[in-house]
């Protein structure tokens, strides 16, 4: 199997698509854009037409090898490459990302870049299904752990599909093209609150009330919350009521 696929990383290789993406973004001069994912540079090229400065970031040293050959024959000189682990790295300042993700690590970068915050635009491919997450509503099968984090910290919006024929090496799904913009959050959510986030949805499916007790809070804290919310399941409580709940078992 291909290198790249074995990790996850599928290259969109549509130029359309890919002149697409960099329009959603509206890169200009004054802005650092981040590409997470790089590959052999396609996008890469686009971007730094119009940004000020792209960060490149690519952990395959085969890829990386392609990249710096493909941006020096273009005499393209405001491309910084970072041959690392983007879950690993520390980012150089950006404002904007734009990028192909990695499918195998959609979901921790994603919850990276939320944490990392000063930001102010995204346009992202995921895979389809995934990113269907981004836009559930509670009591819908894909409202996950990633839709609350999403509607804390930004506004969603569906671009377009991009059929898997538009990749090499070509995926089993198609995927989607969002778009990310960060909006002022509705309250302070510390470590704890993140933290009891994740523990109640991995009961997703329980009622609050068990999911609470299978992950070992206090009982005596768990029945001070209104029985109607102890009763919902987890995969319907907005936001609202995960503030609630873990106000309640700090």
């Amino acid at each position: 199997m291909h290198l790249s696929k074995r990790r996850g990383q599928c290259f969109l290789n549509d130029r359309q698509t890919l002149e697409r993406m960099v329009e959603y973004a509206q890169p200009v001069k004054e802005d650092s854009v981040l590409e997470i994912g790089a590959g052999d540079g396609r996008l890469t090229v686009l971007l730094a037409q119009k940004a000020g400065k792209v960060i490149a970031v690519e952990k395959d040293k085969r890829l990386v090898a392609i990249l710096k050959k493909n941006i020096a024959e273009k005499k393209i000189s405001n491309v910084e490459i970072i041959e690392d682990d983007a879950m690993k790295t520390d980012f150089p300042q950006f404002n904007k990302i734009v990028s192909n993700l990695p499918y195998q690590i959609s979901s921790p970068l994603t919850f990276r870049l939320f944490g990392l915050g000063d930001w102010s635009l995204a346009v992202l491919t995921y895979q389809k299904e995934f990113a269907q997450r981004f836009f559930a509503k509670p009591c819908e099968k894909n409202y996950s752990r990633l839709t609350v984090a999403a509607n804390y910290y930004c506004t969603a919006e569906k671009l377009e599909v991009v059929g898997r024929g538009k990749f090499r090496p070509q995926p089993e799904v198609d995927s989607l093209m969002v778009r990310l913009v960060p909006k002022e959050k509705p309250f302070e959510a510390d470590e704890f609150f993140w933290e009891a986030v994740a523990k109640l949805f991995q009961h997703r499916r329980k009622t609050v009330r068990a999911a609470l007790k299978d992950s070992k809070f206090d009982m005596e804290k768990i029945e001070k919350i209104p029985e109607e919310l102890l009763k919902k399941r987890v995969f319907c409580c907005p936001l609202s009521d995960l503030k609630r709940i873990g106000d309640a078992v700090r």
